[in-house]
């Protein structure tokens, strides 16, 4: 068994344990029939209305995956590009901090024939993209709705707010990343002088090897910058995935039967939630996503609703399509074997 099939059987057992302890935790004092009879109540044209929404979320990170490699003159369909984001959602979702996506990503993209350094600006001009969308969505909602949080969630408010501040961090790092050779440079140069004293033998070439990838995203970098349109249109597509992703407890919301709070509230809520709980080191966000809607919905959800809306919007918006895209990744590598 090679270490890359490892490290995934390993973080799959962990983040299995740790959706085995929240579905423990929801359940322990709750009554399992009576949520079943209510979620079996809901009316299911939401729901579908929910899936889709899900769907189109990770389709349009292919769209925009697709997009950019199509700028770098890679020759590449928008199947492939459905095929690298549903690889990218599997492996995010079960890996700490999401951080086996962008890897597996690549790997796969290796395997159809593109280049390294084209499939890399591909991924970080798409997660560039997305980080800042949420990051501006984010920071609306907290502003627009700190008193609603404030009361609603108590000091989980701190939480929500270093969840933001933390992402405000990575997408500044990210667009220097692309757009500053000055910036990646110096730090470059910094973690070679950190190299050296720890005696790493390979500095040089290590060092080689990164000015050579850093060549090969600027130049992808001032070719975007050239193409305001094509910016414009991952960022517009980036906009749309993330209001149809954020709307979801909405639909559930709706599906209850339920319509006093507005679809902005809801948006702008889940908007916070979601940027907060993706800066913590668990796979999926397990566990926090969880008590994090039922701290932020629990004003507008009545009460005896509350546990079920949680398990659909998550079962949707997470453990549906965990098992889909799993189904998916199986079918692609299965069939580069065959």
């Amino acid at each position: 068994m090679n270490t890359r099939l490892k490290k995934t059987l390993v973080n799959t057992l962990i983040f299995l344990f740790f959706v085995s302890l929240t579905f423990y935790i929801v359940f322990k004092d709750n009554n399992i029939a009576q949520i079943l009879q209510i979620i079996r109540q809901v009316d299911k044209r939401f729901i579908w209305m929910a899936i889709a929404c899900m769907f189109w979320f990770i389709f349009s990170e292919g769209i925009n995956i697709a997009r950019t490699l199509k700028l770098l003159d890679c020759k590449v369909s928008l199947k492939s590009g459905f095929k690298y984001a549903f690889v990218g959602f599997f492996f995010s979702s079960v890996t700490p901090s999401a951080s086996g996506g962008d890897p597996m990503q690549l790997y796969y993209m290796k395997k159809d024939g593109l280049p390294i350094g084209h499939s890399a600006l591909a991924l970080l001009t798409e997660f560039s993209s997305f980080q800042f969308v949420t990051v501006i969505m984010a920071v609306i909602g907290f502003a627009s709705y700190y008193q609603w949080i404030e009361n609603s969630v108590g000091n989980i408010k701190y939480l929500l707010l270093f969840g933001v501040c933390i992402n405000v961090g990575i997408l500044i790092l990210l667009l220097l990343t692309i757009f500053s050779k000055q910036f990646i440079f110096k730090c470059l140069d910094f973690i070679c002088q950190i190299l050296k004293k720890l005696h790493y033998k390979k500095v040089e070439f290590f060092k080689e090897r990164c000015f050579t990838q850093i060549e090969e995203y600027k130049k992808g970098g001032e070719l975007l910058a050239k193409h305001p349109k094509i910016l414009f249109r991952i960022v517009g597509t980036t906009i749309l995935q993330i209001m149809l992703y954020h709307s979801i407890p909405y639909g559930i919301y709706l599906a209850f039967g339920l319509g006093d709070a507005s679809f902005w509230q809801f948006l702008a809520l889940q908007s916070v939630l979601y940027i907060s709980v993706s800066s913590l080191p668990l796979p999926g966000a397990v566990g926090v996503s969880e008590g994090g809607f039922l701290g932020v919905f629990r004003l507008l959800f009545p009460t005896e609703f509350l546990t079920s809306a949680m398990l659909l919007s998550r079962g949707i918006s997470f453990y549906l399509f965990v098992m889909i895209s799993g189904v998916l990744v199986l079918f692609f590598t299965l069939r580069k074997q065959l």
